[in-house]
């Protein structure tokens, strides 16, 4: 998925939410949406971040909620905290 795409299925609400956070729609596009394995909130957060903070690893867990509200991902485990791409 692009950052086209996915900008495409997201509202305003949800793109100015993503931007808040700290994330770009093309990180997002392609190491979340784009994934062809499922992925936790903790790896996503190691690709953002580094070494994340507790901080870091909520508003990762905000932008998987946000892409399962738009049908982007769906949970698969709770807790691990893992999703995979629709």
């Amino acid at each position: 998925m692009t950052a086209d795409e996915l900008r495409a299925r997201l509202n305003a609400d949800a793109l100015a939410e993503i931007e808040k956070v700290g994330f770009s729609l093309d990180f997002v596009a392609r190491n979340v949406a784009s994934a062809a394995a499922p992925v936790s909130v903790s790896q996503i957060a190691m690709l953002w971040m580094g070494m994340p903070n507790k901080h870091d690893r909520k508003r990762t867990r905000r932008l998987f909620d946000l892409l399962t509200d738009a049908g982007v991902m769906i949970l698969v485990d709770e807790p691990t905290e893992t999703w995979r791409p629709v």
